[in-house]
């Protein structure tokens, strides 16, 4: 966003900025720096609730989570695409309806034409003539309407066509390009969306963390890590029924969301998961040499009526929390707190 502070103004929101940067242990880098200095003036209505929410649940903020909040709340292309993408779904649903309705119509006016000409009958040769005339204008419709009835299927079919390219331009917003789980803003919607139609909806979260993934990444390098990352989201992501939600929640945290699941389910579900992405393997593609086994750390609880959805999460992490003190590799759940 464009900015036309004065000069004093503009030294306070950068003060403003740097010390929410320092505060939350964030390193000064374009993105972050952005952010912050759009939350310290305070213009951006949406950016302001969602850093408050999370810094009210006490929820941590990082590179990921700071490179969500521009590309959701800041960049004008992802305002631009959503406002596009909902153009083009409404003129989309307005040709399909407009194209069944001409042929609709079209398919009426012909039969009624075939039902009526043969009954016409005189011997007025003025008249013969205008029935004959009447015909060959007639069979001049048949053929526009043959015409029109090809380029009727083929509007329909390129939209049906982009109505496919739409629905994945909406999924591929959803969705972490990394992993393929889907992203906070996705989680946030189906939050939403159950509670909406279910207040009192009995939801389980299991949140997941790889254990000492940051020293795993400073031996090895960020792209191996990435292809760990994606190989151990797959594996999460195999243990989550179609009703789940399996989110990407930060660098190497996920987090499971399971409605209409009872606590004991989760904690089972959770020790499945635990054990899946202990047996895996993994063996770099240069050196062929086998990488250390990477474990994973899990905390579970389930929804309650009384809180937000920023402070459900808050409280999941801080479950998560109580198995990485206890070790790592373990699945801890909310009876422990």
């Amino acid at each position: 966003m464009m900015y036309n502070d004065p000069v004093a103004l503009a030294r306070e929101k950068s003060s403003q900025a740097a010390a929410f940067l320092l505060r939350h242990n964030l390193a000064p880098h374009p993105v972050n720096y952005t952010v912050s200095y759009e939350y310290s003036s305070g213009q951006n209505a949406g950016l302001c609730q969602a850093i408050e929410q999370r810094v009210a649940a006490r929820l941590h903020f990082d590179d990921f989570i700071m490179a969500e909040l521009y590309s959701h709340w800041i960049e004008k292309s992802h305002q631009q695409n959503e406002q596009l993408v909902q153009r083009v779904s409404t003129m989309v649903t307005r040709l399909s309806g407009c194209t069944d309705l001409a042929h609709e119509a079209t398919n009426d006016y012909l039969e009624l034409l075939d039902h009526q000409l043969p009954e016409l009958s005189s011997s007025d040769p003025a008249l013969k003539l205008n029935m004959m005339q009447l015909i060959e204008a007639t069979e001049k419709v048949r053929r526009c309407h043959l015409q029109l009835n090809q380029q009727l299927e083929l509007a329909n079919q390129q939209s049906h066509q982009l109505r496919t390219e739409l629905k994945e331009v909406k999924q591929l917003r959803l969705l972490d390009p990394l992993t393929g789980l889907y992203n906070r803003l996705a989680m946030q919607e189906h939050l939403e969306l159950w509670l909406t139609e279910q207040p009192e909806r009995q939801i389980a979260a299991i949140a997941v963390d790889l254990d000492h993934f940051r020293q795993f990444n400073q031996d090895y390098g960020d792209t191996i890590g990435d292809v760990i990352l994606s190989k151990v989201a797959r594996k999460v992501r195999s243990y989550v029924q179609d009703s789940g939600l399996p989110v990407r929640a930060g660098g190497e945290e996920f987090l499971i969301l399971l409605p209409d699941v009872d606590l004991r389910t989760a904690g089972e579900i959770a020790e499945q998961v635990r054990k899946g992405v202990e047996k895996l393997r993994f063996v770099s593609s240069r050196s062929k040499k086998t990488l250390p086994k990477v474990t994973i750390s899990l905390g579970v609880s389930l929804y309650q009526a009384k809180e937000n959805w920023q402070q459900f999460l808050a409280r999941t992490s801080q479950i998560l929390q109580i198995a990485k003190h206890r070790g790592r590799n373990q699945v801890a759940t909310e009876t422990m707190l």
